[in-house]
């Protein structure tokens, strides 16, 4: 059993954490990516930390002091207060900012060792680094099962998010106006001038990008901006060769060349100023797409791998909020082809306050290049009427939801210190494959978004709020509610990764719902209708639902499953209000509506 006492009163916090942690330890035989032991049996580890350092600067974590991984993560005796006590003093003296975990002594096995979690820092106060080493060499960062120091780019990245980055303001050494292209100069202008009205409507062309920090007043001549030239430059790359993009379009979902020797199917580098870039990279695209087939409604349509739309605003946000620090100078924005998915990846982590799991769920706005940003929204995307982004948060949501118009799950999303990744899978949620495995279960009393969500839990095994959000469509309160609908039916369960909710299929609900094949292997065999057996049953009176399970040797879930269809039909009924009360029995109701006898 595993407790904790903290100033003479029992928090389950801790405890509770490690006890959900300890088997996962021991089945993987290692630290986590958010868990970190050490058998601490010479007192504090030297090490910790950077432990420390890395938890506030990743997703945060737990530490346990005084178990053995060499053994099995079993429990060491150890001075647990000695070593309470020595950490909480490493990390409000040693690290910068001050760190004050939550540490408690918890029982295993019947010995007693110290736990404490680490939060994660806000972005205004990150990098947390050990004050004798430095900044520069006392930063780390978490991976999967250890510590690793930062360098120099990614505390350059931290740092930046802690106030607005003014990298996109810097004068292009060598541009002049006379780098601008003349026809994106003369659209912007005109819009400026129909849309802002005053300052804008009597000024000249000059006076209009200077206003819009393009064009910044230098002695005699006038210099460029990095936003500027990226916006509006007649080829940006003459000055910045490697701010642009790379399409790639690889023959194998590995990456690795085919047994011929191909490595690419297509290979381009793309430059130009960003709204040539983003229509040039859709043409890339275009180009290297097949067609798919989805359910739509009762029947199919075939349409493109990948939704124009949301392709567009992936390649927008990659290029307005890329970082433009001069150490990312040599980074382009990467556009990967695979046969299963597309990837676009840009130089810097997610900037400012924004929750990764709010991303696709609502509006959040938070510009790492406030001036290129907001030059975006009025310059136009070259034979489109259309301007290369809003600057409103809203671009992430009209991609999730083109992909949810398309059938597909919201983009997968790798946010790391110096590289910020989604990735978009090629395949639609209701394929055959979830189709088949849907429908070899009762699903007739949940609506379309909860079909949906099962359908997602197939393929991923786990869901947040904030995912099912994004990919239904509805607001936190109705995901909530419909989550929990889930749960109710027996259908999933509620777990959580010490960060937030998550919600896994039912244990058994694999095996209760996956299709069984046929020998010829192409058609799911019919299930079994088990009614006849439940009636027998309960002909002798009413009885649990895991006395049913027990006799018909099945799941619950399972029996509840066939339960919900014969009481939707009218032929049995609950004998309590609460279904999931203990006294809770089912029971025959007669053909003529008068309740049997329990």
């Amino acid at each position: 059993m595993i407790w904790q006492i903290s100033r003479g009163c029992i928090l389950p916090d801790i405890a509770a954490s490690v006890n959900e942690e300890l088997p996962r330890l021991r089945l993987v035989g290692t630290d986590l990516s958010t868990v970190e032991v050490k058998s601490a049996q010479g007192g504090l580890p030297k090490s910790i930390t950077e432990t420390v350092s890395a938890f506030c600067n990743t997703h945060g974590g737990l530490i346990i002091l005084g178990l053995e991984e060499a053994t099995g993560f079993t429990a060491l005796d150890v001075d647990a207060k000695k070593l309470a006590a020595d950490l909480a003093s490493a990390c409000s003296q040693q690290l910068e900012p001050q760190i004050r975990p939550e540490i408690d002594i918890v029982q295993v096995d019947g010995k007693a060792v110290v736990a404490a979690e680490i939060d994660e820092l806000p972005p205004t106060q990150k990098p947390c680094f050990i004050k004798t080493r430095g900044i520069e060499n006392g930063s780390f960062i978490r991976t999967f099962d250890g510590d690793r120091r930062l360098s120099t780019y990614e505390v350059h990245i931290l740092r930046a998010s802690r106030g607005q980055p003014d990298d996109d303001v810097a004068i292009v050494t060598g541009a002049s106006r006379d780098d601008l292209d003349s026809a994106l100069v003369a659209s912007l202008a005109d819009r400026m001038r129909s849309t802002r009205g005053r300052p804008f409507a009597d000024a000249t062309d000059d006076e209009i990008l200077r206003m819009l920090g393009v064009l910044v007043d230098r002695g005699s001549d006038q210099g460029v901006t990095v936003a500027g030239l990226l916006a509006l430059g007649t080829y940006p790359q003459q000055f910045l060769p490697q701010l642009n993009v790379t399409f790639v379009a690889y023959p194998t979902a590995s990456g690795e060349p085919l047994s011929n020797g191909t490595r690419f199917l297509d290979n381009q580098t793309i430059d130009g100023p960003i709204p040539r870039m983003v229509a040039d990279s859709l043409a890339a695209l275009r180009r290297n797409m097949k067609r798919r087939s989805i359910v739509v409604g009762i029947g199919r349509e075939d349409r493109w791998e990948y939704p124009e739309e949301a392709v567009r605003e992936l390649i927008a946000n990659a290029l307005m909020h890329r970082d433009y620090h001069p150490l990312a100078h040599g980074t382009q924005v990467r556009m990967e082809l695979f046969p299963d998915r597309l990837e676009v990846s840009s130089p810097g982590g997610l900037h400012g306050p924004i929750s990764r799991q709010d991303l696709f769920a609502e509006s959040v706005s938070s510009s790492r290049n406030a001036r290129l940003a907001k030059l975006l929204e009025d310059v136009e995307i070259e034979t489109t009427a259309r301007t290369v982004c809003e600057n409103r948060g809203s671009g992430l949501l009209a991609m999730a939801a083109s992909l949810r118009r398309a059938g597909m799950e919201p983009p997968k999303i790798t946010d790391v210190v110096r590289e910020f990744r989604m990735t978009i899978k090629n395949h639609g949620l209701l394929d055959d494959d979830a189709v088949a495995w849907l429908s070899a279960m009762d699903t007739s009393l949940l609506n379309d978004r909860q079909r949906l969500g099962l359908a997602f839990l197939h393929r991923n095994r786990t869901i947040t709020n904030q995912q099912y959000r994004s990919l239904t469509g509805c607001d936190a309160q109705t995901a909530t509610r419909e989550l929990t609908g889930l749960a109710s039916a027996e259908l999933v369960a509620k777990t959580n990764d010490r960060r937030w909710t998550i919600w896994v299929l039912h244990d058994e609900l694999d095996r209760l719902a996956q299709p069984r094949l046929d020998s010829g292997g192409k058609s799911p065999r019919v299930r079994r209708d088990r009614r006849p057996e439940i009636r027998a049953l309960l002909a002798a009176g009413a009885q649990p639902t895991r006395g049913l399970a027990e006799e018909l040797e099945m799941t619950r879930a399972g029996v509840l499953l066939w339960l919900r269809r014969m009481e939707q039909d009218g032929e049995v009924e609950p004998t309590s209000e609460n279904r999931r009360s203990r006294t809770n029995r089912w029971r025959l109701r007669n053909p003529d509506g008068d309740v049997g006898r329990p």
